[in-house]
């Protein structure tokens, strides 16, 4: 099977500035990709291509109506079992800080205001028992400056009814990387359409036009993963850019093409743009695409530059905040530090001609960077001022600090700041609502045996970390991954690292549990995700609210109407052959077990991308949450807004603050 998705065009919103350029060469790329499939034999009713190309002079937006109906055409109820699939989107996307955030933007998604959370929709896909799933995406992401972007719902495209087969290989091809107008290139001095970078690469690859891929004579997965990533490098290169796609595949290869039968690329298929000068990133609008958007000739003219106005805006209104802190904050050695590098490397580029995709992508990589890691820094030392009083197990860093809970609590030191209380830790996992100031409310669950530290950022983030009084390395490692994590540091090679600091001890930090949660879900790893669950549970632990979210797990009320968390039974995984040897907690075959859920709501922001539009398995574990989701903000931990902390207050049986 394959389903390729290309999306050129984002329609604006009632004509406002559009905040993504027109992207012919995604329907291209859409296109090549269900080509290669027909002619790969995969059969013309095993192969569908949803595009917003023009049909008969009119607009064909790509909408979740007609992805979804794709989708029930590729599979029919009563079909076979299907061996692979190849899911495949290139278009426009948003982007997330943390490993594996990828967001998909259909036509109408700025109309509709909604995102595609890819792992969402892909899981929908796990249901239909596919064997192997291979998941091609280049979208190119642009990071939601905008509070419009900010709020879109993150939803899971399709609904399918089917059943998860026992196990699934997963392949994740993903060039998702920050792009102002996105990884598209065209020769302007030419009148053909723009080529995506990665999505040609890929072509180039399973057309067998890439001699170093081919392999014995085939070209497999493990050799689309490997040269994908450095071939995509090279191609960027050329062009003056930076890209570095996140290519993981399942170890046992599949044979995507045999050099014994070899494909005839399609006459048609298009070229690289010549002239590794003139290439630009993305293309303006045909006027048919604006015209069908409502815009006159004069805003159409006005759109043309708006992308790189923002740019040049953006990094001019960083600088000053990055001065300010300098003034603010007596030990930042390191954010002049950064200031002088940034300097030493916007001269360098001096070198470059102002107005290349190149410079332009350099100087924003630099000042996020440094924003980043200035406030992380903050951050970090915030947390070291903290001393962990040995009847305290929740701290809060910040001038004034109140308590939501149904147990007992007892304010034991209030000296901004730093807020100190021992609250009554209970297995069933109930919350508690800690409110600084009179913004930032934000939830904790406090566990026997640990301490939780609650530390604002300068950007309004929130970041908690736990520890064992018995073991400061525990706050410590907590403390650096969660730095790792909110800085987008991590990657798929980090879940063994992790998983590993799981099990120092006997206690298991929960927080990094959440986080490898995450990576867990990234890799499509389902089962690891409930193993971590079943461990929590045989811990008499309460499973922490974004585990029990990620693992698609079943939630019902006990007969006391608390959730209840149904975690399943998971096989022991088979050893592969060129495979990495994991370790015992990552392989071992767990048994069938009820768990509390730990808190009432995702311990992280991006979190809430998962409480829309529920599955009915899982529909009483976020009940009550997605009208509250637009208005969370998806980095850090969670903060709700005064307004959602008083419902969830009153939903939760919290008293009154």
């Amino acid at each position: 099977m394959c389903l390729a998705i290309g999306v050129s065009t984002v329609t604006p919103v009632a004509k406002k500035a559009l905040d993504f350029a027109y992207l012919d060469g995604a329907v291209l790329a859409a296109r090549s990709m269900g080509e290669w499939a027909l002619r790969s034999g995969f059969g013309v009713d095993n192969v569908k291509v949803v595009d917003d190309g023009w049909v008969n002079n009119k607009p064909n937006p790509v909408t979740r109506v007609r992805v979804q109906q794709a989708v029930d055409e590729l599979f029919p109820a009563e079909a076979d079992v299907v061996d692979q699939l190849i899911l495949s989107f290139c278009g426009h996307g948003l982007t997330g800080s943390n490993f594996g955030e990828i967001f998909w933007l259909f036509s109408d998604s700025l109309q509709m205001k909604y995102r595609i959370v890819v792992d969402r929709f892909y899981e929908e896909m796990f249901l239909l028992g596919v064997k192997r799933i291979t998941l091609i995406t280049d979208a190119c992401r642009e990071a939601p400056q905008s509070l419009e972007l900010m709020r879109l719902d993150g939803s899971r495209g399709i609904l399918v009814q089917g059943t998860r087969a026992d196990e699934t290989n997963f392949d994740s091809l993903a060039c998702c990387h920050d792009g102002q107008l996105g990884y598209m290139v065209r020769d302007p001095a030419g009148a053909a359409p723009g080529k995506c970078i990665f999505s040609g690469v890929i072509a180039d690859i399973l057309w067998g036009l890439e001699p170093t891929a081919i392999e014995n004579g085939l070209i497999t997965t493990n050799a689309l993963g490997k040269f994908a990533r450095s071939r995509t490098a090279e191609r960027a290169r050329d062009y003056h850019l930076k890209l570095d796609p996140h290519c993981q595949v399942d170890p046992d290869a599949v044979v995507l093409y045999d050099t014994a039968t070899p494909l005839k690329p399609p006459d048609d298929m298009q070229p690289w743009p010549s002239g590794s000068t003139v290439a630009v990133l993305g293309t303006e609008k045909k006027d048919e695409a604006l015209d069908s958007a409502g815009f006159t000739a004069e805003e159409i003219t006005t759109q043309r530059s708006v992308q790189q106005r923002t740019l040049r805006y953006r990094l001019f209104n960083k600088l000053p905040w990055f001065r300010r802190s300098k003034s603010k904050d007596p030990d930042s050695r390191e954010v002049v530090s950064g200031i002088t590098h940034l300097r030493e490397d916007t001269d360098e580029l001096h070198n470059i001609d102002m107005d290349t995709p190149r410079r332009r992508q350099m100087i924003k990589e630099l000042s996020e960077q440094l924003r980043a890691d200035s406030i992380t820094m903050m951050v970090q030392r915030r947390f070291l001022e903290i001393d962990r009083p040995a009847n305290a197990n929740l701290i809060v860093w910040g001038e004034q600090a109140t308590l939501l809970s149904n147990r007992a609590t007892h304010s034991l030191r209030s000296e901004p700041p730093v807020n100190e209380f021992y609250v009554e830790p209970h297995t069933k996992g109930a919350p508690v609502l800690v409110r600084m100031g009179k913004e930032q409310v934000t939830p904790v669950v406090p566990y026997a045996g640990l301490y939780t530290a609650v530390v604002p950022s300068p950007n309004g983030d929130v970041f908690q970390v736990y520890g064992a009084h018995s073991s400061p390395q525990r706050y410590l490692a907590g403390m650096r991954t969660l730095r790792e994590f909110s800085a987008g540091y991590l990657r798929a090679d980090s879940v063994d690292r992790l998983a590993a600091d799981l099990r120092h001890e006997k206690h298991a930090d929960p927080m990094l549990g959440v986080i490898c949660a995450y990576l867990y879900r990234a890799l499509a790893d389902y089962d690891n995700i409930r193993r971590m669950a079943y461990f929590y549970a045989t811990r008499g632990q309460a499973v922490p609210f974004d585990i029990a979210l990620l693992g698609g797990m079943e939630v019902t009320r006990n007969t006391h109407g608390a959730l209840q968390l149904h975690v399943p039974a998971v096989k022991a995984r088979e050893s592969r052959p060129n495979a990495p040897a994991l370790p015992d907690y990552a392989t071992q075959a767990t048994p069938a077990i009820f768990a509390s859920v730990g808190g009432r709501c995702p311990w992280l922001g991006l979190g809430w991308d998962y409480v829309v539009e529920p599955r009915l398995e899982s529909a009483l574990l976020v009940e009550g949450l997605g009208e509250h989701a637009s208005l969370i903000r998806r980095s850090g931990s969670t903060v709700l807004p005064a307004a959602s902390a008083r419902q969830l207050a009153e939903a939760w049986g919290l008293p009154p603050g």
